[in-house]
């Protein structure tokens, strides 16, 4: 399985795969900017991506969305986590561009582009503790719109399964939802 670890950052790479970055580190295999298109990989090249809190720092999510899906091969997975919306980690970083929730991916698949493969809100341990991070992970959409900032999450994780049938592109695809 080929793996691309986009913007494995200055200490740490997923093993056995390509560390992109646009910092050059001792483990960083590709140096290059994430808001550059287009990204120096072939067509359909990757079974895997890993975006680990990389698409809130993004000039234009949609148009790295569409490179991503470009270099990933139908069926392979993006796994994308980054801070909740409702997390004080959104928040925090002065490079955070963006705020992303669950619904935010619920989008994306309705591209038809994408099919959400797994999905996960993480919490804190108190509200583990509580049964909020299973209440809120098994009804998502209802957590967001009525609870999200009474109990806010931590992260949301999501494995997008490529979907390469339609002849399309994320950005074009989305704008007509």
């Amino acid at each position: 399985m080929k793996t691309l670890d986009l913007g494995c950052g200055p200490i740490t790479k997923k093993p056995g795969s390509i560390g992109l970055d646009k910092r050059p580190a001792p483990h960083v295999d590709v140096v290059h900017d994430l808001n550059v298109f287009p990204y120096p990989f072939s067509d359909n090249e990757f079974d895997l991506v890993e975006m680990s809190h990389i698409i809130e720092h993004v000039e234009k999510p949609l148009d790295v969305l569409n490179e991503v899906y470009r270099i990933t091969r139908h069926g392979g997975q993006i796994r994308i986590i980054t801070p909740h919306y409702s997390s004080y980690l959104s928040y925090g970083d002065l490079e955070h561009f963006h705020h992303f929730g669950f619904v935010t991916f619920k989008n994306l698949e309705n591209t038809k582009l994408f099919k959400i493969a797994r999905k996960k809100l993480w919490f804190t341990d108190i509200y583990r503790l509580f049964g909020i991070s299973v209440l809120a992970n098994f009804f998502p959409r209802r957590w967001e719109k009525y609870f999200s900032f009474i109990f806010p999450a931590l992260y949301v994780e999501v494995f997008l399964q490529v979907i390469k049938d339609h002849g399309k592109d994320v950005a074009a695809s989305y704008i007509y939802l």
